[in-house]
C-alpha cells in the first residue's frame, strides 16, 4: 500500500511539474506577444510621427514657394519684372512642375519684353559715344547732347563720371536733366552692384540716388535685403544664433538673394552643433529640424537622430511609486465618539 501511495505521489509530482512548465511556457508566450505588440505600437507611432513631420516640412516648403510666386505677381504689378523673374527662377529650381510659377514667369517675360521694345526701333545701331572730356568743347550744349546719347546707350559708368565732370564745369546748365542723369546712373549701378559682390558700393549708390529722388520699391527691397545679408555675415562664424536670425528673415523674403537660404542652412547646422557638443539635446532637435526645411544631408539626418535620442533619454518620465503599503486587509480605525 505504501508503494502504491509512493507511485501515486510521484505521478502527481510529475503532473504538477508538467503543469508548471506549461504555465511558464504560456507566460513566456504571452510576454513575448506583449513585447511584440508594444514594439509594433511604438514603431507605428514613430512612423506616424515621421510621416506627420515630413508632411509638415513639405507644407512649409510649399508655403514658401507659393509666397514667392505671389510676391512675383506683385512685382509685375509694380513694374519690377526682373525681380519677379529672380523669384520665379528660384521657385522653379525647386519645383520645376509648378504651374503657377510657370504661368507668372511667362507673364513677367512678356511684360519685360514689351517694356524693353522701343516704340520706333532705329534703322541702324549707332556706334558707342566716346567718353566725354569736359573742356574739349567750349559749348556746354554740345557736351550735354553727348551726355544724352550716353544715357540712351545705358552706359551708366560713363554717364556718372561724365555728368559729375559736366556739373563741375557747368553747374547751372540743364541742372534738372543732369541730376536725372546722376539719379539714373546711381540707381542702375546700385542695382548691379548690390546683386553682385560689391554690396556696400551698391548701398552707397542707392543713398546717393535717394538724395536726388524717391527710390522705386525694387531698390528699397534690395537695400533692405543687402542690410540683412551684411548683418548676417557680420555674425557668420562668430555667433551662429544671431547669423541664423538675420538669414531666416532674408530667406523668407528673398530666398534667391545671395544664397540666403543656404547661409541659413549652414548657420542652423553650426548652431545645432553647439548644443549637440554641449549634450543639450532638446534645443538641438528643434534647430536641426528647422535646418532640414532648407536642405538635407546624411550628416544632418545623423545629427538629428543623435539629438532626438539624447533628448528622449534626458527627458524624465513618471516612475512607478514604490515602497508603499497596500490598504487591503487592514482595519479601518474609527475614532471613538465622545459621550455627552
Amino acid at each position: 500500500m505504501d508503494e502504491q501511495d509512493h507511485q501515486q505521489s510521484e505521478t502527481n509530482d510529475e503532473q504538477s511539474s508538467w503543469s508548471l512548465a506549461r504555465l511558464l511556457g504560456l507566460l513566456l508566450v504571452i510576454s513575448a506577444a506583449l513585447v511584440a505588440l508594444y514594439l509594433l505600437v511604438g514603431y507605428t507611432a514613430w512612423q506616424s510621427g515621421q510621416s506627420i513631420r515630413s508632411e509638415k516640412e513639405e507644407a512649409q516648403i510649399a508655403e514658401q514657394l507659393a509666397r514667392q510666386v505671389n510676391l512675383a505677381q506683385d512685382d509685375i504689378g509694380q513694374g519690377s519684372y526682373e525681380l519677379a523673374l529672380h523669384r520665379l527662377e528660384w521657385v522653379l529650381e525647386r519645383d520645376p512642375a509648378n504651374a503657377d510659377a510657370q504661368a507668372v514667369k511667362r507673364q513677367a517675360e512678356a511684360a519685360l519684353k514689351t517694356a524693353l521694345t522701343p516704340a520706333a526701333p532705329p534703322t541702324a545701331s549707332p556706334p558707342p559715344e566716346p567718353t566725354v572730356k569736359p573742356g574739349e568743347v567750349d559749348e556746354p550744349a554740345v557736351e550735354f547732347e553727348r551726355l544724352r546719347r550716353i544715357a540712351q546707350q545705358d552706359r551708366w559708368e560713363d554717364l556718372l563720371r561724365n555728368t559729375l565732370a559736366f556739373q563741375r564745369l557747368y553747374p547751372d546748365f540743364e541742372r534738372l536733366e543732369s541730376d536725372r542723369f546722376l539719379y539714373d546712373s546711381y540707381l542702375n549701378l546700385g542695382l548691379d552692384y548690390i546683386q553682385g559682390n560689391q554690396i556696400e558700393l551698391g548701398i552707397s549708390y542707392f543713398a546717393q540716388a535717394e538724395k536726388l529722388g524717391d527710390l522705386p520699391q525694387e531698390a528699397l527691397d534690395y537695400w533692405l535685403w543687402a542690410e540683412l545679408h551684411l548683418q548676417g555675415m557680420a555674425y557668420y562664424g562668430v555667433n551662429w544664433g544671431a547669423a541664423a536670425s538675420f538669414f531666416r528673415d532674408l530667406c523668407l523674403s528673398a530666398p534667391f538673394y545671395q544664397d540666403s537660404c543656404d547661409k541659413l542652412f549652414e548657420s542652423l547646422v553650426a548652431y545645432g552643433d553647439q548644443y549637440l557638443i554641449a549634450q543639450d539635446y532638446c534645443p538641438a532637435v528643434a534647430i536641426f529640424r528647422e535646418a532640414r526645411q532648407q536642405g538635407r544631408s546624411p550628416e544632418l539626418d545623423e545629427k538629428l537622430a543623435q539629438a532626438t535620442q539624447g533628448c528622449a533619454e534626458a527627458t524624465p518620465t513618471p516612475a512607478a511609486i514604490t515602497g508603499t503599503l497596500t490598504i487591503s486587509g487592514t482595519e479601518l480605525l474609527v475614532p471613538p465618539t465622545i459621550d455627552e
